[in-house]
């Protein structure tokens, strides 16, 4: 009798009762506050190890395009040595070497912050690595340094830089592999404890709110209500409101985690803002793209004008040899009795006229046919002096008639290419007769051949009124006429591109440099042909 009212005395006082419900609610807010601390500490640790990963991988991307970068500026070096070009190599093997360093720093510190043993050995054996692949770059830039000294740099530099990349690119692709690995292991731990976290705090939070209810319903509501407000900012972010933050109130262990969750938060919408920053360049870039297309076709609407202006140029030199050749016939054959020397005077101008007519009918079939790709080349070995005599021959009437002289200078008559040899003829007898058009009386137009390096070098040279310099650019398009286009007897401007085409179907290059002159006789254009040497299998005794 006297327990039970000790018991009913004990419990029904107020003092009592609320030491209790402060007992219980001490005990598991302690048991609460551990648990999350744990968690927390868990989930700051291996976000560290998420940030650190992300941040080496980040950090071999950058090594990976500092060593692009330098191989671009040694092969540039090798091709094109000067000061400009060695002082960017210099800068592109600087940028490397301090990517490696800010890399080995980086695993430094990674090392002194991780206190698991096993993480130590991982990041030792990267380091080891990342040391190695600074040994080969190091070793790399040697080997650069002695080809560029060579002879030949370029091909020095080609040989190094392939040797390089077979012995680095699989370590640095295996590194960047780790450290994609480890952040994916990061993240998915840290993905599990939120899961766990989430999982014992409703739990928790059930079993406090159960206790509450019993003891004190007004005990944990404040708790309570933080925890929902966790909660609730966790599904706003699950369901893509990155901007959800939490309104953080105190200090204590809670209040850091919400603090933790902001921070979280925080950093995914700076993911967003760059996920939608990326997406806007890819817009400008479709953009841009989109206006180069339209500038495409903007040439090709010029391309067509001037192809149907091209077709009224050919009616207008058509027809006037033709109008020629007909009234000559016709005049001639008015007198009964035609006298010879009547006749032979038509004559002449009806084969002037109709050697003209030949000779664009036979430049519009070419153009049309390289146009289709219906020519093939006959390749065959032959002398280039052999090929200039030839030029000459054939042309030499055209510029006796013109009051030209036409000379070669070819040094060595063993000189030979491997070409299509009627091609050619064609080609320089085109760039004679456009010489002698463009040239006064009394001058000489000069076939000059010889060997530079691994080309033969072919220039027509003439000391006529030249080209404007405004016009170079275009003299080899086809149907392009420049501002005198108008005149009789300048073409139809196939001619140059014709060349061009039969130049670049041998594999060699066709240049023009010209003068403009204030008056007859100044100036002077030379055109220069390049085409590269027979292999050494190809004896001069097979071109005789």
């Amino acid at each position: 009798m006297g327990r039970g009212v000790f018991g009913r005395g004990l419990f029904a006082s107020l003092r009592a009762r609320m030491a209790l419900l402060l007992s219980v609610a001490v005990l598991v807010t302690a048991a609460s506050t551990a648990a999350l601390v744990l968690a927390l500490g868990a989930a700051n640790t291996q976000l560290d190890r998420l940030v650190s990963a992300q941040h080496r991988l980040e950090l071999l991307s950058v090594i990976s395009g500092r060593i692009g970068d330098y191989a671009l500026m040694a092969l540039q070096t090798a091709q094109q040595p000067s000061a400009r070009t060695y002082e960017s190599l210099v800068a592109a093997r600087q940028a490397a070497l301090t990517a490696f360093e800010r890399f080995e720093n980086t695993l430094s510190d990674d090392v002194l912050r991780f206190q698991d043993e096993e993480q130590r050995t991982l990041m030792a054996a990267r380091s080891r690595t990342v040391a190695r692949l600074k040994a080969q770059f190091e070793v790399l830039d040697r080997q650069v340094a002695g080809a560029l000294a060579n002879p030949e740099p370029a091909t020095g530099v080609r040989v190094v830089l392939d040797v390089f990349a077979a012995g680095f690119g699989g370590p640095l692709s295996q590194s960047m592999e780790e450290e994609r690995t480890a952040a994916h292991n990061a993240q998915v731990e840290v993905r599990q404890l939120r899961d766990r976290t989430i999982r014992w705090g409703l739990i928790g939070v059930a079993l406090a709110c159960l206790v509450a209810v019993l003891l004190y319903h007004r005990l944990g509501r404040s708790l309570v209500n933080r925890v929902a407000d966790v909660a609730a900012a966790a599904a706003a972010i699950a369901r893509g409101r990155s901007d959800t933050r939490i309104a953080v109130t105190g200090h204590d262990e809670l209040s850091l985690a919400m603090a933790r969750f902001n921070r979280m938060a925080a950093h995914l919408a700076r993911r967003e803002q760059r996920l939608v920053a990326a997406q806007k360049h890819l817009q400008e870039t479709v953009d841009a793209r989109t206006a180069e297309l339209r500038a495409a076709n903007t040439r090709l609407e010029n391309v067509d004008l001037a192809r149907r202006r091209f077709f009224t140029d050919v009616s207008h030199e058509l027809r006037t040899p033709l109008t020629v050749i007909l009234g000559e016939v016709e005049i001639t054959l008015r007198p009964a009795q035609p006298r010879e020397e009547d006749l032979k005077a038509a004559l002449l101008v009806i084969q002037s006229r109709a050697r003209r007519l030949h000779r664009r009918v036979e430049d519009l079939l070419r153009i049309a046919r390289s146009e289709s790709g219906q020519i093939e080349l006959d390749r065959s070995l032959f002398l280039v002096d052999e090929l200039l005599v030839d030029v000459r021959e054939s042309m030499l009437p055209v510029a006796r008639a013109a009051g030209l002289a036409l000379e070669i200078a070819c040094p060595s008559e063993s000189l030979a290419v491997d070409a299509d040899r009627d091609w050619l003829r064609q080609t320089f007898d085109g760039l004679v007769a456009n010489a002698v058009r463009h040239s006064p009386p009394g001058e000489t137009v000069h076939l000059e051949a010889a060997r530079e390096g691994d080309e033969v070098v072919i220039r027509v040279r003439d000391h006529g009124t030249g080209i404007p310099s405004d016009e170079l650019p275009h003299v080899f398009e086809r149907f392009w006429r420049g501002a005198t286009g108008t005149r009789e007897g300048t073409g139809f401007g196939i001619g140059l591109a014709l060349a061009k085409w039969i130049v670049d179907r041998h594999g060699g290059r066709i240049e023009i440099e010209s003068g403009a002159g204030g008056g007859e006789g100044k100036g002077g254009t030379c055109v220069t042909v390049r085409l590269p040497v027979p292999v050494p299998d190809m004896t001069l005794e097979a071109a005789q």
